[in-house]
């Protein structure tokens, strides 16, 4: 099954563009090209409404890579 990704709402295309970006953070840490404090400074860098999300999508991938 597939979707069309365009035919979604700009808010949802921004969570999944949000979530793809936790999950390529998460995929640095497990190759070591990166450090937790370096993406969460990235984190924190981005706007509050952003900030949990990234925070729990993060987590959510590191416990998956691990």
């Amino acid at each position: 099954m597939s979707f069309n990704l365009c035919k979604l709402p700009r808010e949802q295309k921004y969570q999944i563009q949000l979530d793809y970006e936790a999950s390529f953070w998460a995929y640095q840490i497990k190759r070591g090209k990166n450090t937790r404090e370096g993406v969460y400074t990235a984190i924190n860098n981005r706007p509050m409404s952003e900030q949990a999300f990234l925070k729990q999508q993060f987590e959510h991938y590191l416990s998956l890579m691990s």
